[in-house]
């Protein structure tokens, strides 16, 4: 079990990386607003407002998104989307990913069934999944 961050520079990218990564089971991903220290300090400290032309395209947030993945190969199905997305911008600096070890996972609140939970994720989406969302991910 792996967990997969990425801070995503790039917020146009989020909608197609969420729904690509539902698509290959990915439907528990956590996303919040971030900000690079570089994009902080040219913002409110008057001397580095200099460094605004180093950041991302101006851009005063990141999106970083948090989630827990099962096996390898949907990990290595999650990076290449979202590699290849960031790739098509044809720009640099679109944001990095890290991956770690899970050693533990646990869900809070009633357990139900894989069915259950896959009826729920396509209502919530509004729309049918590709495939049964792995149901360990957060």
């Amino acid at each position: 079990m792996y967990i997969l961050i990425t801070v995503l520079n790039n917020e146009a990218l989020l909608d197609e990386l969420i729904t690509d990564w539902m698509d290959i089971g990915i439907t528990g991903t956590t996303v919040i607003e971030s900000t690079d220290s570089l994009q902080l300090i040219s913002q409110h400290i008057p001397i580095f407002a200099g460094f605004r032309a180093l950041t991302s395209g101006g851009m005063p947030h990141n999106k970083t998104l948090f989630t827990v993945i099962e096996d390898q190969e949907t990990l290595d199905q999650a990076i290449a989307c979202l590699e290849a997305l960031c790739a098509d911008t044809g720009k640099p600096s679109q944001g990095i990913y890290i991956v770690a070890p899970a050693t533990r996972f646990g869900r809070l609140g009633l357990e139900v069934s894989q069915e259950e939970y896959h009826r729920h994720m396509e209502k919530k989406i509004g729309k049918p999944l590709k495939e049964k969302p792995v149901r360990n991910q957060d």
